[in-house]
């Protein structure tokens, strides 16, 4: 509705401007020009209402208003900027040009508005710009300078290049229609005339051009910091010793030529040489810029490449490591600080040989943790039995700690969110999507280590409404408004009855009791929102009242980048049940690509290892980090309440001078550290994503010796394993992990590696995530004497293995299948143990089940049903085992009439519920059917 409005509105408007263009109706003219004018900004009104009731509903209306005036501000400033400069630039066009004045004039104010509004992040973080206290090694500059005045400079440059070319470009568009002008000289003044034939505006332009180009290359001088010409990022020998002085040569001599254009005198210079190539006279304007250009291009191409690489190819890379190696030192330092490896704590771990009942025993808290869930296996796991109804959905696992029944113990937790498209098609109705369906309901949550006696999780909070086995978990609030999937906009405190959970054949329903959303409290906020929403059925509804509250941007990300949008945001957001109440914590970054000397991060990863005796190559792209940054900092924890969708930000990096930077610019949007309550501040984690980049990172940048790092004598590889049968990098994973000097576990994050093309274990890194000792970054390595196992040894001492490898042939056969989950390194006081779980899923089920857990020691491997049970295998004989484990394959053969029964039972079974609507029950069932059809064409 309210695009046909606004297309009849501007359609009245254009044909009254076209009639008035016929009639040359001054008042139809400002008739049709005020009618489009109204139906736009009444439309941009709508849209700028909507988002100020928003951002005031949240508590952020600083944040709204500091942000929207400076945009307003730059777009302005940056408009009337360029109005200017475009005026000085054509001071000489003739008045017969006016459409050719005018429309640079309109071109110039739209390209300075667009500079404006897109950079607003720069101008401001340059207005509040803060030095860091260390400078780089070239220049003598501030690191701060880099981050915040650098980009600043980089945004003028480029918007008085655009201008310069724009100007240059009109110039000969005037130039190029002279003979109009000399055909009619009614239309000018004369000394208009003489202008456009000296060719004055042209040459000034030209100049105008130069004299920015040479600005640019000064530039250019500090973005040598960033030069890729040597062995490492950042400048090296050829850069300092023949660039730099020869960008200082190149930008005199551009400027110069500028200036040349500039004097009369100097053209005509030009022009004497010119006329020796029997150069046309009135081509001569075009010839002598070209000429020019032509003297820039060379002075350019040998000053800047040709010299330059003759250096680099002829004497640097011959001797390569003499003539880099203080400019590799300089790389390393700032490498180091870019991606926060600074602060790194480097240890070296004594491995020990031993492994005792009493190294157990003392450590109970890490044995009692020990994840044996795999967050894949716990995730089709809970799909299957936990998401109650096809309404629900459980996104993913998380992993987290939680302290209950006296114990300090590690969890893996899920919520249970509301995804209305899984409705049936004919239930997708408006009233039940933005009405009833509004929220999701709960959440599970199991221990790492504890399954049932059929390979399931022990559940300790399960089942809507939730049940909790310790009042620690218990869930007082469970609704869920605000979640990751969470992406339609929902109305509470409607007359429509809100459904809250269903219990048996009947439906419980429930009144929304927060503060979250925007209160519809009068018809022209209805209006704002059917607007906003796109959807009319919003106005037209009566269910609405006064007291109901419009819920929207519900997906935890878009709302927190839409509040900060200078932040970016990591991709595993969790949940947490705190004093009853849930909510998402989401890390959230700082970061920056103007480090100076930093090495920027590449996505790409390639991983060499080797099966058997051939060599194999594993190329990664990670999806989940940010490519290209040289600087990165975990600056930021943000909380969203899962009930009103309130959100929090606390710095938790108060040394980081770009949040300091943004914590200056929107005063009191952000909160220190201290002021996150302690029931949030249990469940910190040190990021998966950032540890990852720190430990790719790190494993090439731990040398700190520039000729052993230049050689990569010592390169760090991410470790390897199986997962489904394919060789996948060991991604970080959280344990709980008592340090050698520490008095008691805590909850860490950790990445082992492995040297190039070898599988032994080389060291690994942690992230301390327990909130005394949170942000600590530990590296270990191991004796090099020493030869520790790496993860894919221990799956080559599994496949090696004449039981195993038996009982995993028999499994991983047509009616089940293998999954073998990831092996843990778990450091144990001075020595390591491994372990592995191996799940069995049958084709025809949902989800797996833990069949059989593996656990090894230096060379000793023990597996048995249960942990318990393989990690007493260590220490003398196990439990004997049977000759065949249990496990979910089908019988190798089945007759005819077997299959055909399996058939029918599976067709009925898919009738019955696709009748009582449970769709994920009817493809089960479908997929069974398919089988048993399969295996009828097999006989």
């Amino acid at each position: 509705m309210f695009t046909l409005l606004f297309l009849v509105l501007t359609g009245i408007g254009a044909f009254l401007l076209f009639r008035s263009l016929e009639s040359k109706n001054r008042k139809r003219l400002a008739a049709g020009a005020a009618v489009i004018s109204v139906a736009v900004l009444f439309l941009l009104f709508l849209d700028f209402w909507s988002e100020e009731l928003w951002f005031d509903a949240l508590g952020y209306d600083g944040r709204f208003w500091t942000l929207f005036l400076a945009q307003g501000g730059f777009v302005v400033a940056g408009g009337l900027l360029a109005l200017g400069i475009i005026s000085g630039l054509l001071f000489a066009l003739p008045n017969t040009k006016r459409i050719l004045r005018y429309s640079a004039y309109l071109l110039s104010v739209l390209i300075g508005g667009l500079w404006g509004f897109g950079n607003w992040n720069v101008f401001l973080q340059f207005w509040h710009k803060v030095n860091t206290g260390l400078a780089d090694p070239i220049l003598g500059q501030d690191t701060g300078f880099y981050f915040f005045t650098l980009p600043f400079l980089d945004q003028v440059y480029s918007v008085l290049l655009t201008l310069a070319i724009l100007g240059l470009a009109v110039s000969y568009l005037a130039r190029y229609t002279l003979e109009r002008y000399e055909n009619n000289l009614a239309l000018a003044r004369a000394d208009d005339i003489d202008a456009f034939r000296s060719d004055r505006l042209l040459f000034f332009n030209g100049g105008i051009l130069l004299l920015v180009l040479a600005a640019g290359k000064y530039l250019d001088r500090f973005h040598l910091l960033y030069s890729d010409l040597g062995a490492v990022s950042g400048p090296g020998w050829t850069d300092v010793t023949i660039v730099l002085p020869t960008l200082t040569v190149v930008i005199i001599i551009t400027a110069l030529l500028g200036v040349l254009l500039f004097i009369p005198a100097g053209r005509k210079a030009v022009q004497r040489l010119l006329y020796r190539f029997r150069v046309r006279r009135e081509r001569m304007a075009e010839y002598t810029l070209g000429a020019v250009a032509a003297v820039v291009a060379a002075v350019w191409f040998i000053g800047l490449s040709l010299i330059p690489g003759s250096f680099q190819n002829f004497r640097v890379e011959p001797n390569e490591i003499s003539y880099e190696k203080p400019y590799i030192s300089h790389n390393i330092e700032f490498t180091r600080h870019g991606f926060n490896l600074a602060k790194a704590e480097n240890r070296e771990f004594p491995v020990e040989e031993s492994f005792t009942r009493e190294m157990v025993e003392s450590n109970q808290t890490i044995f009692n943790n020990i994840r044996l869930w795999d967050w894949r296996a716990l995730d089709a796991v809970l799909k299957q039995f936990q998401e109650i109804r096809l309404y629900y959905e459980f996104n993913n696992v998380d992993i987290d700690r939680y302290t209950f029944d006296g114990q300090y113990r590690q969890v893996m937790i899920s919520a249970r969110e509301m995804v209305p498209t899984n409705l049936p098609l004919e239930s997708q109705t408006f009233v039940n999507k933005v009405f009833k369906y509004t929220h999701g309901y709960g959440l599970a949550l199991t221990t790492v280590t504890e399954f049932t006696p059929e390979g399931l999780p022990n559940l300790l909070v399960k089942n809507i409404p939730p049940e909790s086995q310790y009042k620690e978990l218990e869930v007082l609030k469970p609704q869920i408004y605000y979640g990751e999937l969470t992406d339609n906009y929902v109305i509470t405190n409607s007359i429509e009855p809100e459904f809250d959970y269903p219990k048996g054949d009947e439906n419980q329903y429930v009144s929304y009791a927060g503060k979250g959303g925007v209160q519809l409290s009068n018809f022209w906020r209805k209006l704002v929102y059917a607007y906003k929403m796109g959807d009319v059925k919003l106005l037209l509804s009566s269910y609405p009242t006064t007291e109901s509250r419009l819920m929207f941007d519900r997906q935890i990300e878009e709302r927190v980048k839409k509040l900060a949008p200078f932040l970016e945001l990591d991709k595993d957001p969790y949940i947490v049940n705190a004093n009853g109440e849930l909510y998402w914590i989401i890390d959230a970054y700082t970061t920056s690509k103007y480090f100076p000397y930093s090495e920027p991060f590449s996505s790409q990863e390639e991983i060499q290892y080797k099966e058997g005796e051939e060599q194999r190559l594993l190329r990664v792209q990670h999806k989940r980090v940010f490519e290209g940054v040289n600087y990165i900092r975990n600056s930021v924890k943000v909380t969203v309440n899962a009930y009103d969708g309130s959100v929090n930000f606390y710095i938790f990096d108060d040394e980081d001078p770009l949040i300091k930077v943004w914590d200056d610019i929107f005063k009191g949007m952000m909160k220190k550290r201290e002021d996150m309550p302690p029931a949030l501040l249990a469940h910190i984690r040190y990021p998966v994503d950032y540890l990852l980049m720190q430990g790719l990172v790190y494993a090439k940048y731990h040398m700190g010796d520039p000729e052993v790092f230049y050689n990569q004598e010592d390169l760090w590889i991410r470790a390897t394993e199986k997962y489904y049968g394919d060789v996948q990098p060991v991604e970080p994973y959280y344990i709980m992990w008592q340090q050698p000097d520490a008095d008691e576990a805590e909850f860490s994050l950790i990445l082992p590696f492995t040297p190039k093309n070898r599988q032994v274990s080389i060291g690994w890194i942690a992230g301390l995530c327990d909130p005394a000792n949170y942000g600590r970054f530990l590296a270990y390595s191991f004796p090099k004497e020493k030869r520790v196992l790496g993860p894919q040894q221990v799956e080559t001492k599994i496949d090696q293995n004449s039981f195993l490898s038996g009982q995993l042939s028999l499994w991983d056969q047509r009616g089940s299948r293998v999954i073998r989950g990831n092996v843990l390194a778990i450091p144990i006081e001075n020595t390591i143990i491994y372990v592995e779980p191996i799940y069995l899923q049958a084709e025809t089920a949902a989800y797996p089940e833990l069949r059989l857990v593996c656990v090894m020691h230096d060379d000793k491997l023990s597996y048995a049903k249960t942990f318990d049970e393989a990690l007493e295998g260590l220490f003398g004989e196990a439990a004997p085992l049977p000759e065949r484990i249990e496990g979910q394959a089908a019988p190798a053969a089945q007759t005819t009439e077997a299959l055909i029964e399996r058939a029918q039972q599976a067709f009925d079974d898919y009738l019955k519920a696709t009748g009582e609507k449970r769709f994920q029950e009817a493809s089960q069932a479908l997929e069974q059917l398919q089988r048993a059809l399969e295996g009828l064409s097999e006989q």
